[in-house]
């Protein structure tokens, strides 16, 4: 074949697609997807009708009924995941449902539905259908549980099995030792989440504590999991928003008695501990909402102005300075602490994010849970 056939071949192919082209145009418009699909908005029930009666059958449905436990040669963490994953996804859709009636959450930010609801039924409801998910799966794992004590009783085992099934079980990690204890199937972070950004725009007195306790249950799943740096099920490792949304959560709170003074303080300190010692991400919103926090929650002295300027230090290390930082350190009363009033006055009073160097604020907009909102 020679070097014009071979043109001419390629030529008349290029023909032929071209018409074929612009023909299956002219006939039906193509719709090429410009967005992949983990970009766009998680699913959410956004029919108050079917979001309040689908919400009443879960909650009020048989113990067990919703995650049945099912034996498998396996029978492993994964195995558990998977025959949850369905009850999973319609209790997750139904609690973004309710997060979307409450304003100032991130899904209401998304959907910008006409809030039909009462903020407070909304909290309660996710709560509840938390807790049934809480319930499902220690009914999971006590079954589970029972049915590997009586297999093992049931057994026949030589004693150079017993040591082969050592080794075996020592060379795994939990999700793959069938023998081994794992978080129980049923409440995801993504669950945990969306209620504690719920919660941090309707508050009470009993906010802090409550937040305290949420965070504790989500640190205990994490380390059942193997913690770090062993943990790789994603439905229990904790986000940016799972320690930023409890802060948040805390400094909306206002003070009105010293218990709830104490809750807020015990608990934020707690969760800014719990960061450090998982190695976890802080960025701007971090210590914008502990700043937020001393603000509200310390009287005005050199205590307070101390401890906002010790924070202020440590996100310019981690180069995640903001200007809700910045706006959050001006709320700070050192109660006339002459060297707060001058550090303020050097650095943050009359100045704008532009003017603080680069080197300080370099990492923020990187760290956020979302790049385009700074709220975690």
């Amino acid at each position: 074949m020679t070097y014009s056939t071979t043109v001419s071949i390629r030529r008349l192919m290029c023909d032929h697609h071209r018409r074929f082209f612009s023909s299956t145009a002219s006939s039906q418009k193509l719709k090429i997807p410009t967005k992949h699909s983990r970009h766009l908005p998680p699913p959410a029930c956004l029919s108050i009708e079917q979001l309040r009666e689908m919400s009443d059958e879960i909650i009020e449905s048989e113990p067990g009924s919703l995650i049945a436990y099912n034996s498998s040669p396996s029978d492993d963490a994964w195995h558990a995941w998977d025959l949850a994953d369905a009850t999973i996804q319609k209790v997750e859709w139904l609690i973004r449902g309710y997060s979307a009636q409450v304003e100032n959450t991130q899904m209401h930010k998304l959907y910008a539905v006409d809030v039909c609801e009462n903020p407070q039924t909304c909290v309660d409801q996710i709560l509840k259908l938390v807790g049934k998910m809480e319930q499902e799966g220690k009914m999971y794992m006590d079954i589970r549980s029972k049915m590997q004590s009586q297999l093992a009783i049931e057994a026949d085992r030589e004693p150079d099995d017993v040591e082969i099934n050592k080794e075996i079980g020592n060379a795994q990690n939990s999700h793959g030792n069938p023998m081994s204890a794992f978080a129980s199937p049923g409440q995801t972070i993504g669950m945990f989440d969306t209620l504690l950004d719920t919660m941090s725009t309707v508050t009470d007195d009993n906010t802090p504590a409550t937040v305290g306790k949420l965070i504790e249950r989500i640190e205990e799943r994490f380390q059942l999991d193997g913690g770090l740096p062993y943990n790789v099920n994603p439905n229990t490792v904790p986000t940016q928003m799972t320690w930023n949304a409890g802060l948040r959560a805390i400094s909306n709170t206002e003070n009105t008695c010293e218990k709830t003074r104490d809750d807020a303080l015990t608990s934020s300190v707690a969760i800014f501990s719990a960061l450090s010692d998982a190695h976890a991400i802080k960025n701007g919103a971090t210590y914008a909402y502990m700043v937020q926090i001393v603000a509200k929650f310390i009287p005005p002295s050199e205590m307070s102005a101390n401890v906002a300027h010790a924070l202020w230090h440590m996100a310019k290390e981690d180069k995640v300075i903001d200007r809700n930082l910045m706006k959050a350190m001006e709320s700070i009363d050192s109660g006339g602490y002459e060297k707060y009033d001058h550090f303020m006055n050097e650095n943050i009073h009359g100045k704008n994010i532009g003017e603080i160097p680069l080197e300080w604020r370099m990492n923020e907009p990187s760290l956020r849970h979302s790049s385009q909102d700074d709220t975690y």
